[in-house]
């Protein structure tokens, strides 16, 4: 009898170390949809950003710490206006807000307002879970044609 019990418990310990391993990190891929929230000396850029979550499970995004560069400039800080419900095994659009620094997209903008392809790096974490939340870190780093005009 005792050895079906220590037998359940040890099946019961992996099940449960199994059902909380750590998520695995969201993909990006594109970035959609620029548009102008807000104009003043740090004006807030609003877009929609292109992800899609590997996970089995959906989860909540409830906060947000990522910059980006743009040609390894400094061009501002995004975060998520509200919680966020990502769906599990699917791609899915995630409306974020950046503060801009105007130095850093004053000297991209000849790339910007030519078209041109420059090089965009995110670096950073999203704070995501259900019920319990971790930080996921956010590293992405290419060229990317931007359509801002």
């Amino acid at each position: 009898m005792k050895r079906i019990e220590l037998l359940l418990m040890i099946v019961i310990c992996a099940a449960l170390l199994t059902s909380c391993a750590s998520p695995k990190d969201l993909v990006y891929q594109d970035v959609k949809n620029f548009r102008v929230n807000k104009i003043s000396l740090h004006p807030e850029i609003g877009m929609d950003v292109q992800f899609y979550n590997p996970n089995k499970h959906g989860m909540t995004l409830k906060d947000a710490d990522v910059n980006l560069y743009i040609n390894e400039k400094l061009v501002g800080k995004a975060f998520l206006e509200q919680k966020y419900e990502v769906p599990g095994l699917d791609t899915f659009l995630l409306p974020v807000a950046l503060n801009a620094d105007l130095k850093g997209v004053i000297s991209n903008g000849l790339e910007l307002m030519a078209n041109k392809e420059v090089n965009v790096r995110l670096e950073g974490f999203v704070k995501a879970g259900k019920g319990v939340y971790i930080n996921i870190p956010v590293h992405y780093a290419g060229k990317k044609k931007l359509n801002v005009f």
